[in-house]
C-alpha cells in the first residue's frame, strides 16, 4: 500500500483529505504566537516562512519578546481566496488588552508558506 492511502474493506485506496483551511490557519497562527512570545525558537518554523515575514520575525524578537508570554489565542478565522490562498485574522489576547495579527498562506510547490505577517 502506497503511503498515504488508507485501506478501504473492499479493497479501495483513498487518499485522506488534506488539510481544512481552519486547520491549516490555527496551525499556523498558533506557531506564530509561540515565535512572538518567546515559548518557540524561529528556526523551527523558518522553512514555512517567505524571506520578509522571517525578517520581520527576526526583528521583531531580536530585542525581546514582542508579546507577553502568557499571550493566548482567543479566535482565528481562515478565509480561503482561492484553492492556493488563505487568509487568517487571529485575536490574540495579552493580559492587559486585546490585539489582532493576520497572516497570509500560499501554497507552494513544497507545501503552504506564510508570506504576509502583520501584527497590530
Amino acid at each position: 500500500m502506497r503511503e498515504g492511502t488508507t485501506a478501504l474493506a473492499d479493497g479501495e485506496n483513498r487518499t485522506p483529505p488534506s488539510y481544512s483551511a481552519s486547520a491549516l490557519a490555527h496551525g499556523a497562527a498558533r506557531s506564530m504566537v509561540e515565535v512572538l512570545t518567546g515559548r518557540r525558537p524561529l528556526h523551527q518554523i523558518r522553512r514555512w516562512l517567505s524571506r520578509p515575514v522571517a525578517g520581520l520575525l527576526t526583528t521583531l524578537t531580536r530585542r525581546e519578546t514582542p508579546l507577553d508570554f502568557r499571550t493566548r489565542m482567543n479566535s482565528v478565522h481562515a478565509c480561503p481566496t482561492n484553492s492556493s490562498t488563505v487568509e487568517v485574522c487571529v485575536v490574540i489576547r495579552e493580559p492587559n488588552r486585546h490585539r489582532a495579527m493576520t497572516l497570509r498562506l500560499e501554497r507552494m510547490d513544497a507545501g503552504w508558506w506564510c508570506t504576509l505577517l502583520k501584527l497590530m
